[in-house]
Formats: structure tokens, sequence, C-alpha cells
């Protein structure tokens, strides 16, 4: 084996050892997940668990690396856990203020993604397969009921200093696709595709 081959074989095990010895209770930093974006591109995210927190851990993961297909996913996963409510999401009160300034947007893209399904005629719980008239009926049927943010996401104050996530293709959002919402915490990154369905 030539030593070009050696080296590139040493850095890609280091790569694998720095991903693996991310402890699953601790989530990663923003600066961590950028500096292995495209390791960490297309796989699932460390974060474990089946709770609502554990859920919008592992979306922020996917949001950070822009991983798009598992964001949505992930948002899909939480619409079909219809006993988690978006309100009742407990505040995570992350030390890190980077991460935790994200993880208080997020519940903002819930609403948006599950209300534009409420408010027509999907509501959370819904079967994979609606079919028939009967059973279209008996989903319209019942009351629509919208989701809300947690209060707590309001309290988390905006970074100090710009936080900048860069598309997934490299550099900065261009400022036309720049989120309103998340530049509220001083944070910029591209306006994220939610919306499944």
């Amino acid at each position: 084996m030539s030593t070009a081959m050696k080296q590139i074989l040493d850095h890609f095990l280091r790569l694998i050892k720095n991903i693996l010895s991310q402890s699953a209770e601790t989530p990663p930093t923003v600066s961590w997940l950028l500096e292995h974006k495209t390791a960490r591109a297309e796989q699932s995210a460390l974060t474990r668990g089946r709770t609502p927190t554990a859920s919008l851990y592992r979306m922020y993961e996917y949001l950070v690396v822009g991983f798009t297909i598992g964001l949505r996913t992930e948002i899909e996963y939480f619409f079909n856990q219809p006993s988690w409510a978006v309100s009742a999401i407990p505040d995570p009160q992350d030390a890190d203020p980077q991460r935790y300034a994200i993880l208080s947007v997020l519940p903002y893209y819930l609403c948006k993604a599950f209300n534009r399904l409420i408010e027509r005629g999907l509501p959370r719980g819904s079967p994979a397969i609606i079919a028939g008239n009967e059973a279209e009926r008996e989903l319209r049927s019942r009351p629509v009921v919208l989701e809300e943010e947690p209060e707590w996401t309001l309290r988390v104050p905006p970074l100090s200093e710009k936080l900048v996530i860069p598309r997934r293709q490299g550099g900065e959002p261009e400022e036309e696709y720049v989120s309103e919402r998340f530049m509220t915490k001083n944070i910029m990154i591209e306006e994220p595709h939610v919306l499944f369905v």
C-alpha cells in the first residue's frame, strides 16, 4: 500500500472514530456538525430516543448538515405521533446557545407543516391510507385542532453573534432565500423545506 493510500485510510479512520465518539446523550454542536457535514450528509442523526425532545434534536442535526430528506422524514415521524402536541414540547434548556436558538425555531416549522395538513382535513393520527368516501368523511368530521408553538420558544434570546449555516452546496445562503424566522434568532440559513405529503 502506498504512503498516500495509508494517509487517506488513516484520515478516514480518524473521521469515523470522531463520528462514533460523539455521545448520543450529548447532541453534537453546530460547529461539529458543520465540520463533519460531508460525512454526516444523508446519515441517520446521532441523537437517539423516541420522545418529542429527541425528535427535535434530530431535526436540528438534519437542518444543520442540510439533509432535507432526513429533516422532512423526522417531521413526518413527529406528525404521526398524535400524542405529541407541538405546544407541549418540553423546554430543552440547552446550555449551548447556538443549538438552543435553532431548537427554539423548529417548533414554528412543525406548526407550519402540520397546520397546512390539518386545515386541509388531514388531522394528526390519520391512517397512512385513506380508502373510500366514508373514511374521508370521518376524517373531515373530526374537530380542527391547530398546533401552536410552545411558550419557551419566545424566551430563547437571539444569538449575540450572527450564526451562518452554509447552504448544502457551500457558501452563504442567498438573501432572497434566507429564513426570516431564523433571522429573528440571528441565524442566517436558507428557508427549510418542511412541507410533506
